[in-house]
Parts: C-alpha cells; sequence; structure tokens
C-alpha cells in the first residue's frame, strides 16, 4: 500500500489504525477487516475469488468461508452498505469485488480529512479494550507510588545511583568540611540507608510483581473461565453463530439452519451450558458485529461459526470454534458429507465443543436431544421441517413443514420430536392465516400430541400445542397445566411463556398476558416473534403507540418477517390510519404475493377506504390462490356483495359454511348476522352461530378475542327476547370494561351501545 490513508468515496480507510471514518462517525473494526478490504481495494474493480483472500488474509490457517463472509457484513455495515451492497458486491461461485477504485492519499497532508473523530458506542470492542487497557495503566502507576521508572526504565534496575547515592541529609554543608569521625558516621549511616533503600526496592519489587500476577491471573481465569465452572457453578456460554450457505440451493438453506438450531438446542440441554438462541445470534450477525462484539452483547466466551456449501451431490460443512476475545481458534474441522451424514456431523460438532470447553472437559454420549431420531433420512426431513417452519413465508411454511415433518415419521414412526413439531403446527390452524379448516386440524392435532407424548413425555411442543387447543376451548386450567409442564423443566422456555401471555388475554388478565410477553421478550429479545407477540399484546390493552414501537424493533431485526407487517396493518386500522395500513399490508404482500389470507385483508381495508376497483383486484387474487373451494367462491364474489344492498338466502348459506374458518384476520360473522336480520330469519340465525360456538352455552360463558364478534352477533339477534341471551350478554360488557380502550379503537362499543338504545327504544315503545 503507498499510504496507510485511502479513499472509497466518502469514507476514509486508515490502516494504521483499522478505521473507517465518514464525517463525523468512525467505526472501529477489526484488523482482518482491513486486510480483506485492502485485497479488494489492491484489485478493485476485478472481483477476488474468496480462496485468494483467504489465502492472502489467513494465510494456510483452516478457516470457515462463514469467517470472511462475516468480515464482508463487518465491512458492508462500516461502509453503510448493508442495504444496497452497492460498494462491496457478492460474485455468485467466486467471491467479491469492490465496484469503486480507492484513491490513496498521503498522511501527513491528509491530517485534517482523515483525522479520528470520536468512537461511537455502538461500535467494535476494540474501542473498549483500549479504554481498558488505558484504565489499567492508570491503575498500575498508581500501585508503583513514586517510582514509576522502576518498571518504566529497565535499564536503570541496575543503577548505583539509585540505591548508593543518596542525597545527603543537609544538603548546604559541603562534605570536605565534616571530621573524620562524622564522615564516618555520614559513611556508615549512608551505608545503612543505602541497604534499607536496597531492601525497600526489593520490597517493592515484590509487592509489585505479587499484585501484577494477581491481576494477571484473574485475567486469565475470567478469560478461561471453564476452568473453575464445576466448582463454582458457572456455566460455559457459547454461542452457536448462524451457518453461512455458500451455495444458493434449498437443500444448503435447510442444512444450515438446521444444524445451526440443531446443536444450540443439542448444547442447551447438555448440562453446564448456557446457549443463546438463534434468534439472537442471527440478529446480532446481521448487523456486521465483530465477534468480540457479539459476545460482549450475548455475554459468551466462546463462539462458533460454520458455512455449508454444496459440491454436487455432497455438502461441505465447515466449522470453527473461537475465544472471541483473544481472536483464537481452538478447534476447526471440515466435513465433506452427504446427506445421510447431518446427524453424525451435528453430533461430532457437538460433542468437539463440550470436550474443549465444559467444565469436565469430557465428551458426553448422549449430546442428542431427546426425541431426537438416529435415523438419517428421517432426520433430514425434519431439518427440511424445521427450516420452514422458522423461515418460510405466511404463504408456504404450513404446507412444507407439515409435509417435511410427515416425512420424518413416515421414516421412523418413534419419531417424539418431529410428532410433536407436528402438533404445534396443527393446533396453530386459526391463529391467522388459514391453513386447514377446523374439522381436520383438531383430529390431526391431538393425534399428533398423543404420538410425541407416548414417545417422549416432556415433549415442549406436544405440550405446547395441548395449551393452544385447550385456550380455543375455554378449558384454561388444562391448557395452564400443559404449560406448567413445560416452565417447570425449562423456565426460560420463551414460547411457553408467550403462549401463557395468550391464555391470560383469553382470561381477561390484560396486566398478568402483559407481564408474561415482556417475560419472554427478556428471554428473548431478539426473536421477531416474540416481540411481535408483545405488540399481540399491546394491541388488544389499546396501546397503539407501544405496540407500533414494539413492531418497528421486530423488523429492525428481520424486515422480512411478514407477521410484523400483518400486526403492523391491524394497528394502524385500529387507530384509524387506513392509508397506512393499506402500505404496510401492500409491502407484507410485495415479499410474499401468494398469502391469501393477506390479499383477502387488504382487500377488505381498500374496500373500508373506497377503493372499490383495488379492493375487488384483491379479493380476486385471495379467490385464485384458493383453487376451486368453498371460500374462493366467497372471495370471489365478496367486492360485488359489499356493494349491494340486499344479502341474499345464496349469500347466507355461502358464510354459514364458513363459519369454522373463522380466523383472526376476518370474521364473516357480522355480514351474515345483517343477513339475518335482513331476511328475518333472527331465531334460526341465533342458533346457527351458537352451535358453532358451544362455549357461549355455559352457565358462566367468557367473553374473548376469540368469540367477541360472535356474541355481538346473538345479542343482536336476541333483540326481540333479549331475556333469552342475558348471561351471555353480562359476560361482553365483563369483557368491554376490561379492554376498554380497544373495545373504543375498534368501534366495538360503538355498535353496542347504539344497540342498546334502539332495544331501550324499542322497548319504550312498545310500552
Amino acid at each position: 500500500m503507498p499510504s496507510t490513508l485511502f479513499r472509497i468515496e466518502s469514507f476514509v480507510v486508515n490502516t494504521a489504525d483499522n478505521t473507517i471514518s465518514c464525517d463525523e462517525r468512525a467505526v472501529k473494526v477489526e484488523p482482518k477487516c482491513i486486510k480483506v478490504l485492502n485485497v479488494l481495494a489492491d484489485n478493485a474493480p476485478e472481483a477476488v475469488s474468496r480462496e485468494y483472500i483467504h489465502k492472502a488474509v489467513w494465510g494456510e490457517r483452516v478457516v470457515v468461508d462463514e469467517a470472511l463472509s462475516r468480515v464482508i457484513s463487518q465491512l458492508r455495515h462500516a461502509l453503510n452498505d448493508n442495504k444496497s451492497k452497492r460498494l462491496i458486491k457478492t460474485i455468485p461461485k467466486l467471491g467479491y469485488k469492490l465496484t469503486v477504485t480507492p484513491s490513496y492519499v498521503n498522511s501527513e497532508t491528509s491530517k485534517s480529512d482523515a483525522r479520528a473523530p470520536k468512537t461511537s458506542s455502538t461500535q467494535s470492542l476494540s474501542a473498549n479494550s483500549h479504554e481498558n487497557a488505558a484504565h489499567t495503566n492508570e491503575k498500575t502507576t498508581r500501585l508503583e507510588g513514586n517510582s514509576p521508572e522502576l518498571l518504566d526504565s529497565p535499564e536503570r534496575k541496575d543503577s548505583p545511583e539509585l540505591v548508593d547515592s543518596p542525597q545527603p541529609a543537609n544538603a548546604s554543608e559541603p562534605t570536605s568540611t565534616r571530621s573524620d569521625t562524622n564522615a564516618n558516621k555520614v559513611s556508615a549511616s549512608t551505608s545503612s540507608n543505602a541497604r534499607h533503600k536496597v531492601w525497600l526496592a526489593i520490597v517493592a519489587l515484590i509487592v509489585i510483581a505479587a499484585l501484577f500476577f494477581t491481576m494477571s491471573r484473574t485475567t486469565i481465569l475470567k478469560t478461561d473461565s471453564q476452568h473453575e465452572t464445576s466448582q463454582q457453578g458457572i456455566t460455559t456460554s457459547v454461542a452457536i453463530l448462524p451457518f453461512s450457505q455458500i451455495s444458493d440451493d434449498t437443500d444448503s438453506s435447510y442444512i444450515s439452519l438446521g444444524l445451526t438450531e440443531e446443536i444450540s438446542s443439542s448444547l442447551s440441554t447438555t448440562p453446564g451450558f448456557n446457549v443463546p438462541s438463534r434468534y439472537s445470534t442471527l440478529a446480532l450477525t446481521k448487523q456486521g458485529l465483530s465477534l468480540a462484539d457479539i459476545a460482549k452483547t450475548l455475554n459468551v466466551n466462546y463462539a462458533l461459526e460454520g458455512s455449508v456449501r454444496r459440491i454436487n451431490q455432497s455438502f461441505r460443512i465447515s466449522v470453527r470454534l473461537i475465544a472471541p476475545y483473544e481472536d483464537k481458534t481452538l478447534w476447526s474441522e471440515q466435513y465433506d458429507v452427504t446427506s445421510n451424514d447431518l446427524l453424525k456431523v451435528q453430533l461430532d460438532i457437538s460433542n468437539a465443543i463440550i470436550t474443549r470447553v465444559s467444565a469436565t472437559n469430557t465428551a458426553s454420549e448422549s449430546v442428542l436431544k431427546s426425541g431426537i431420531t438416529d435415523n438419517a433420512a428421517a432426520y433430514q426431513a425434519y431439518l427440511k421441517g424445521t427450516y420452514w417452519w422458522m423461515n418460510g413465508t405466511t404463504s408456504e411454511w404450513f404446507t412444507k413443514a407439515e409435509k417435511a415433518f410427515l416425512q420424518a415419521v413416515n421414516q421412523d414412526p418413534t419419531f417424539s420430536a418431529a410428532y410433536g413439531s407436528l402438533a404445534y403446527i396443527y393446533a396453530r390452524y386459526n391463529f391467522y392465516d388459514l391453513y386447514i379448516p377446523q374439522e381436520e386440524a383438531l383430529p390431526k392435532a391431538n393425534a399428533a400430541i398423543d404420538s410425541a407424548l407416548r414417545l417422549n413425555p416432556y415433549d415442549a411442543n406436544a405440550h405446547n400445542a395441548t395449551a393452544i387447543l385447550a385456550t380455543l376451548d375455554y378449558r384454561f386450567d388444562d391448557a395452564q397445566a400443559a404449560l406448567n409442564r413445560v416452565l417447570s423443566r425449562n423456565a426460560d422456555n420463551s414460547t411457553s411463556l408467550y403462549l401463557s401471555s395468550e391464555l391470560a388475554l383469553a382470561k381477561l388478565q390484560p396486566e398478568r398476558a402483559l407481564s408474561l410477553a415482556q417475560q419472554a421478550l427478556d428471554k428473548e429479545p431478539l426473536s421477531p416473534w416474540v416481540n411481535v407477540n408483545l405488540a399481540i399484546v399491546h394491541y388488544w390493552r389499546g396501546e397503539t403507540s407501544l405496540a407500533l414501537a414494539t413492531l418497528k424493533r421486530a423488523l429492525e431485526i428481520d424486515d422480512m418477517y411478514t407477521w410484523a407487517y400483518v400486526w403492523k396493518a391491524r394497528i394502524l386500522a385500529l387507530e384509524g390510519n387506513n392509508a397506512a395500513a393499506i402500505e404496510a399490508m401492500e409491502a407484507c404482500l410485495s415479499i410474499d404475493p401468494f398469502s391469501s389470507v393477506n390479499a383477502a385483508y387488504l382487500g377488505n381495508l381498500h374496500s373500508l377506504a373506497g377503493n372499490n376497483s383495488k379492493a375487488t383486484q384483491w379479493f380476486t387474487h385471495a379467490a385464485s390462490l384458493l383453487g376451486d373451494s368453498t371460500i374462493a367462491r366467497f372471495w370471489k364474489t365478496h367486492a360485488s356483495r359489499l356493494r349491494k344492498s340486499d344479502v341474499t338466502n345464496t349469500d347466507i348459506a355461502l358464510m354459514e359454511s364458513l363459519l369454522s374458518e373463522q380466523t383472526q384476520a376476518f370474521s364473516v360473522i357480522p355480514l351474515l348476522t345483517d343477513g339475518y336480520i335482513a331476511t328475518e330469519q333472527q331465531k334460526s340465525g341465533y342458533e346457527v352461530i351458537l352451535n358453532h360456538f358451544p362455549s357461549l352455552t355455559k352457565p358462566t360463558p367468557i367473553v374473548n378475542s376469540h368469540n367477541v364478534e360472535a356474541v355481538l352477533a346473538l345479542v343482536r339477534l336476541s333483540s326481540d327476547a333479549p331475556q333469552k341471551a342475558v348471561h351471555i350478554e353480562k359476560a361482553l360488557n365483563e369483557f368491554l370494561r376490561t379492554y376498554s380502550r380497544w373495545a373504543a379503537l375498534s368501534g366495538l362499543q360503538s355498535r353496542y351501545d347504539k344497540l342498546s338504545k334502539r332495544r331501550y327504544k324499542k322497548s319504550e315503545d312498545a310500552s
């Protein structure tokens, strides 16, 4: 390099202190980031292969592909190039290139341009390391008192002036005027003082050495705390960073995510290990942070990074175990395997980590988490199912995850974890996006729960699924018991915590719901879904600004997370900001245009805004995604149904057939109730709706978000015989009091008040 400084557009790169500066902002990066940037700059604007960069920066050391991917991510973050990827481009199947040819500047003449601005608090841990070093030096100087030269000037330690030539007691008196006797006394005194000072110096050196040893040992113990963990009860903390996918294919994707998830899960169930969730590591990796910063944020001592590359019909899986604060590789390995070897690779990696960093330093033969199969084909299918469950968009995750988990249990009928996963996704059949009708979902969910718990009584997903179904069926004690079975074994299970918050909402306990949702967030602060769950709690509490702030955080973690856009739209619509709600749903559908539920919801928003042509467009699109089905016919004709004043018996029959397919996105009940009243079928309509909500027939029914529209419909349909729904109306009033802010914002309170006024007037007229 002709200079330690060079420019990339408005950014100044200082290779001497590893900073990248622009205006008043300076980002401190790892030295290897600067080395990689140097390689790209030397070859700009030509592409450079990954292999060449590896050799130029790491030499002959074994390094996983993820190491380079992480460095590139950190560079993009420093160059504000994360989203556009304009400056550093990825060249598929080759490597990277710097698209801008840098200009080198003279370090003397460019000091004003390249001066180091103050480092921001969000930058690399290197800045903190410098501060810590300065603080340590300051403490050392204070410990040494008035003689810093004892350590700072080692070449003077043997100088006789330090110990043999002290200043005379009376400096004003010439030595030559003293008597011989005095001279002897002085000589003896001088010799005594000299010996005294020698001993003082020796003692000082011993004290300083002891202090230095103590400080050094403390530092070593902090770095290598695993040697004391078994005695002190401290867990070993390891972050499993998301394995990077080098090949552009789905199989590499599910393997990279699946291995990350399963290694994390296996280690987290190993005694003495603390493993942050994949959500946390994924979110921090996306931010382009250094390994040391990630380790500091997650409070871990070790990190595992890895990569998956397809080579013909095989896969190359590379891993590296690192001590981040020392930038030291403790262990690395490369596996060339087929998909049938994935389970063995996961076990090998997990055991290698345990061997090298656990308190006992002994490998476990049972690191495979409970309920996982030893059947290679079943395990491969299970990884695929987990991938789609965790990463699939609204329109695809259920069908693809279900198919893969069914393959897993067909390959191994004793695979309890796969049954548990099936149980959970079946239990979620009507949470938002409808996948299968209730009459089909419930038997499948219950069968999967039974299979999972018969094989493994502790399967968390099966117990969580039990809680979901019990909550929907108003069996609240059963739901709480199922959740307690999970939380009694793992109090940090964030899924059980946020399901507990859903249960609290259903039981009309908004304060408890908020507390539980916050607990789940404390366990998984970087999980987009846990953030959305908290936003949902705020939604029902009518706390729209808090809900939107939480959703903003979820989208900052993952801006492709479609659920966050859906709930953002719902909350904006609750505020009456229909235009912004439409904008959020359009963003959602630009990511996932194949969700029929989201398309229909966007159609409804356009209809409320009076955009009839756009409403028709989205209703038609929703119908086209549903094939030849009852619900497809409903959406195909829905736009014209909204525009006409009368509702026919044909419309009523079509909507009645959809009562079992209610979701939180849309309910046919208000429109169906209008039809019953218009055609004077209130009595039969009352019975039809009540049959679909048997919980309302109980002597003391509970009204919540799952049945509130049905309750309001029953009150409307019984207006000629109000005593018929007295107990239901009493429960409705309790709901309205509990969620008063939501009821006011949604218009539900207004609808009920108008109904009450009409009934009161009708009663007065009759009397």
